[in-house]
This record gives C-alpha cells, sequence and structure tokens, in this order.
C-alpha cells in the first residue's frame, strides 16, 4: 500500500487503423524486454474494419492498453464543421500523447510518421510542436453554439496545462511504412450488429453466456433438503436469508442481521438534508475550466446510475473512468457505451493484457478465493491513481455499503482501517505484491500498485459514495434507466433471478457461485435477502429461489476453467481452502 512505484512504463506505442503498416517495427521494438504501453485515441470515426484492426494487433501484442473516448457531442460537431476527419484525429491524437507522456511520465513515445507528413507540420523541439498544435486548435477546433455545453472542451484545453520543462525532454520516435507482401488474414471479432458497441475489453472466445445450453443439478443443489444449506448448523437472520458466515455480519438480540437493521435506517434519515451536504461538497469541488470529479463506471446500473446523477442533477463535469476486465459481456458493451452517449462523457478505460489476466486470475483462487482479484483491485486503484495523476481529487462511487453488506451501518460513520484503500479493504484483500512468483514478475502487477499515502494526502483525494446522501434503490433505479436511457438488462444473469446484477461481465456468474461455496452465500441469496426486505416476497418464497440459483453451476465456469487450466476439483479444494482467510467464512470449515 505504500508503494509508490506504480503505473510505470518505459514507453507508449500510438497504433491506429493502420498498424498493419508498421506492425513489424513494433514486434522487433517490444522484443527488447521494455514494458511499452499501448495508447488509442477513440475519436469515434472508425470503421467498423478499422476497428477489427486495430483490436487484432493490440490483442495480439499482449501489452496493456490505456485507450481515450472523446464526448460524443464534440466529435459530431467538429465532423459537421470539418470534413476531413483525419486531420482532427492527428491534432487530437498529439494531445493525447502529451498527456500521456506528461501525466504518466513516460519519456519516449513511438508513432507512424504519417501523422506530421498529413499535418504538414514542422517544429524546433516539443514545446514548439504543443504551440503550434494550440493555435490549430484554438483556430479550427473551437466553435460557438448556445446548446453546446462548454465542458465538452476539457480534454482539449488539458493541452494548455502542459509546461515546457515537463515536455522538453520527451523523445518522438517516427515508425516508418512497411507494407507486408502477403496480406494477413484478420479475424471479425466485432461483427456488424456490434459495430456500434464499445469495442475492446472482450475475449471473442467468450462474448457471452450460452444462455440455451442447459443446467444440471450438480452435488451442491443435491445438498439442499429443507429449506436453507445449512440451515441447522449455522445461524442465520431470523427476517432475511443471511447467515453468519457472511463477512462482517453481526445479529442483534432479536436475531436481526446488520443490512436489515441498515434498510431500517434508511427510513429515518432526513435525505434532504443529506442531500444538501452532498451539493455543499460538490461546489468546493467545482472547476469551470477542468473535470470536476472522476466517476468509476462499468456500464452496469449503479455506474450508470452516478453517470445521471452528476450530469443531469448535479451539473457536474467528471471524467469517466474504467478498469477493464477483458470479461465484458454485450449487454455491458452496449451499455457502456451507451452510458458515454447518453451523459455526454470523456472516457478513459484502462485494459490490462490478457496473458496477465489469466495468470492472476488463477492465483485469484488460492489468494482469496475468487476468480477476480483484478477487476476488485483495479475498479479501485486505477481510478485512485488517475485522480492524482490528472489532479482530480474527487472519486464519486455508487451504493454505500450499509445497503447489503454486513460490515456497514447507515447510523454510524463506517470506519476502515485505511480509508484510502476502501477497495483493498472491502474487496480485493491482498496487494499486487502477493501475486508474484515464478510465472507472474512484479513488472507485471506493478500496475496494480496503490499511490502512498502520503501521496493520496497530499492530493487531498477524497472517495464519496452517493450512496451515503441519497436513497438507494436499486430495483428502482434500473427501472429509471431502462424505460429513459435505454439502459440493457439481460433476461438473467447466472446464479441469481435477476437480469441486472453485473450483467456487463461474463464471469459474474463464477464470481458468485465461488462466493456460494465459499460462505455457503450465493447472489441469489443476496438479491432475495432485499426483496424479502422490500416486503416483495415472502421468506419461503426467498428460500425457493435460493434453493434454486445459488448452486447452479455456471457455464462461465468452462472458460474459467480454460483460461486458467485448472481442474474443477482442484479449483473447488482451493476454493474451501481459502475459507481460512476469513473468521466468517471459516465457520463453514465444520461441516
Amino acid at each position: 500500500m505504500t508503494n509508490n512505484q506504480y503505473f510505470k512504463y518505459d514507453g507508449i506505442i500510438l497504433i491506429d487503423e493502420d498498424i498493419d503498416q508498421y506492425i513489424d517495427e513494433l514486434k522487433v521494438l517490444i522484443s527488447n524486454n521494455s514494458k511499452y504501453l499501448i495508447v488509442l485515441l477513440d475519436d469515434r470515426n472508425y470503421e467498423l474494419e478499422e476497428k477489427n484492426i486495430i483490436k487484432h494487433y493490440s490483442d495480439n501484442l499482449n501489452l496493456d492498453i490505456l485507450m481515450f473516448t472523446l464526448n460524443p457531442e464534440y466529435l459530431n460537431i467538429i465532423n459537421k464543421k470539418l470534413p476531413d476527419f483525419y486531420f482532427t484525429r492527428y491534432i487530437l491524437q498529439l494531445v493525447w500523447i502529451f498527456n500521456c507522456l506528461i501525466r504518466y511520465n513516460i519519456n519516449k513515445v513511438y508513432l507512424h510518421c504519417k501523422i506530421f507528413k498529413k499535418l504538414n507540420i514542422s517544429y524546433k523541439d516539443n514545446f514548439h510542436l504543443i504551440k503550434k498544435l494550440k493555435k490549430i486548435i484554438n483556430s479550427k477546433l473551437y466553435f460557438k453554439k448556445k446548446s453546446f455545453k462548454k465542458s465538452s472542451y476539457t480534454f482539449l484545453k488539458t493541452i494548455n496545462l502542459l509546461k515546457k520543462n515537463d515536455v522538453s525532454k520527451k523523445k518522438i520516435y517516427l515508425l516508418n511504412n512497411f507494407i507486408k507482401k502477403k496480406k494477413i488474414l484478420i479475424k471479425k471479432q466485432i461483427r456488424k450488429n456490434e459495430q456500434d458497441l464499445f469495442w475492446i475489453g472482450f475475449d471473442s472466445n467468450f462474448k457471452d453466456v450460452p444462455w440455451k445450453k442447459k443446467y444440471k443439478k450438480n452435488k451442491w443443489a443435491k445438498k439442499f433438503k429443507n429449506g436453507l444449506l445449512y440451515q441447522n448448523k449455522l445461524k442465520y437472520c431470523l427476517r432475511c436469508c443471511m447467515p453468519e458466515s457472511a463477512e462482517g455480519i453481526v445479529f442483534d438480540d432479536q436475531g436481526i442481521c446488520t443490512p436489515c437493521r441498515s434498510s431500517e435506517e434508511k427510513m429515518q434519515i432526513n435525505w434532504k438534508d443529506k442531500d444538501s451536504d452532498l451539493r455543499k461538497i460538490f461546489r468546493e469541488f467545482k472547476n469551470k475550466n477542468y473535470y470536476d470529479c472522476i466517476l468509476p463506471i462499468s456500464g452496469g446500473k449503479d455506474s450508470t446510475f452516478q453517470a445521471y446523477l452528476l450530469d443531469r442533477v448535479y451539473n457536474l463535469n467528471p471524467l469517466a473512468v474504467t478498469h477493464g476486465t477483458n470479461w465484458m459481456s454485450i449487454s455491458g458493451r452496449y451499455n457502456l457505451e451507451n452510458c458515454i452517449n447518453k451523459f455526454k462523457l470523456d472516457h478513459l478505460f484502462f485494459l490490462p493484457n490478457r496473458k496477465i489476466i489469466n495468470k492472476v486470475a488463477r492465483k485469484s483462487a488460492d489468494l482469496i478465493g475468487d476468480a477476480c482479484w483484478h477487476c476488485h483491485i483495479g475498479s479501485s486503484v486505477f481510478p485512485t491513481q488517475t485522480a492524482i495523476k490528472w489532479k482530480i481529487p474527487l472519486l464519486v462511487y455508487g451504493e454505500s455499503i450499509a445497503e447489503s453488506d454486513g460490515r456497514g451501518s447507515y447510523k454510524k460513520n463506517t470506519k476502515f482501517k485505511n480509508k484510502f484503500y476502501y477497495g483493498l479493504d472491502i474487496s480485493a484483500k491482498v496487494e499486487a505484491n502477493k501475486y508474484i512468483d515464478k510465472n507472474i514478475k512484479y513488472s507485471e502487477v506493478q500496475k496494480w500498485n496503490y499511490p502512498n499515502k502520503k501521496e493520496m494526502i497530499k492530493n487531498k483525494i477524497v472517495n464519496l459514495h452517493i450512496g451515503n446522501y441519497l436513497f438507494w434503490d436499486e430495483q428502482k433505479q434500473t427501472e429509471f434507466l431502462i424505460r429513459e436511457f435505454g439502459w440493457r438488462v439481460n433476461d438473467r444473469v447466472e446464479n441469481t433471478y435477476k437480469g441486472y446484477k453485473s450483467n456487463e461481465c461474463i464471469m459474474a456468474g463464477v464470481h458468485d457461485y465461488l462466493n456460494f461455496i465459499k460462505r455457503g452465500i450465493g447472489r441469489a441469496t443476496y438479491h432475495a435477502s432485499d426483496d424479502l426486505r422490500r416486503g416483495l416476497i415472502t421468506r419461503e418464497e426467498a428460500i425457493d429461489l435460493i434453493r434454486k440459483y445459488d448452486p447452479e453451476r455456471p457455464h462461465a465456469l468452462d472458460y474459467y476453467l480454460k483460461i486458467t487450466n485448472f481442474k474443477e476439483d482442484d479449483l473447488e479444494k482451493k476454493i474451501i481452502n481459502s475459507r481460512k482467510y476469513s473468521k466468517f467464512a471459516s465457520k463453514l470449515n465444520k461441516f
């Protein structure tokens, strides 16, 4: 947690639709054991074929990717005003390159020589180049329009923040054209019906769950007799269906659990006062010339609702930030793109290469009893790193931990051992250095290091959960998003009866199934308990749903076993063994 060596690369490589012309040069370049980061600028003008080319080569180079996608409103206006969108593309790419070099303290960049040829720009040094870029931007890329948000110019304005001393030592290396004699067959990972979806961050070998495939009753389902799985062995809440194996859970003298009491607390809070407190905080961080806050998003129901609140209710200009898992579903890709478009967001997307993801997904089973450590750590670490690198101290998250978790309360000010490392305490559990072994190098997991505490304090980092200031109701919020903004819900998600929770990820069912084996609690238990608290179902109906869905062996488990090279029995043993890391989960080891 105190390691300030994070997100560190030797150089960046800008790739675009012409990458096939200089791929041989890139392969030679990355073979020298230096650590490179691929950077992409998504200007929304890429054709379907171009997207397939970029995705094909970026996947095969097996490097981490950082992509910036610009506010769609601004690009629509530019395209109408400037018929030569290649001119715009190259200007924006140069702005993006300098942002990457400066913000991430990287000293060299490799890019195609065509950029300067087609722009017809000559320059004496880097600062002279930036001055020329500013002149072009001010004369050609700013347009006056009453209905057009000034915040849409934020990315272009970042060029004004670059100082002479910061840019002077950066090295720009140009790659020459090298057209292959033999045309390479590009795998069509993105189909025509997907051309308007978010186009990186998924594995084409498993785009979605095969829903037509039938679920067979397994040994865990057969263990359910009457009632809940450990009904006569574990203590369960007398109101809902949460057992004592849930992390941090406490039962009061009446046998009622923490989440049930938290749901009562929500009814007694003056939410108007809370809203006033929230607006006061937002006013403190408002910045008319820059981004107001970081908005971590996945495209899921919660982050889409957060985007709605920040854009339409609180009138903020957030920088949307996503840590990719490489496991995005088709619904997830649709919802992420839809969210960026509907709320006119600039979007920063970091995608770790699939090779390292598969390796840590394997080791994750041993270390935390889960498949998804890189997701847990990344969703907290990357937004935090971005807050520091981009100098945007406020991070706005969604629901409160008090909503359905045993470790929180609305009445009490929940304190964690390390407030700056909330994501680590709550879900990731172990730091990146625990993953280093003979198969995983430190340089591969360095991207998942937190900034140290002193740096967090110096940059005045604030983590805020809107659910602590607003009455949170995920069911109503989801219905609202579907009705008003076209958010896509699945018919269902594996291991539960609702189609909205984590439907952006193909591996949601694996995460919940392994949690069921580890703790005796699957996603259906959480959903049924929540519906029970709302009075939507009876306890008997809740138990029936839990018995049906919690022990369901997810189809996505086959994909997980394939990428990790696990045998299912061995995986199950590892998950059961991981109970020892929690005094709550370990209660199951008695049986």
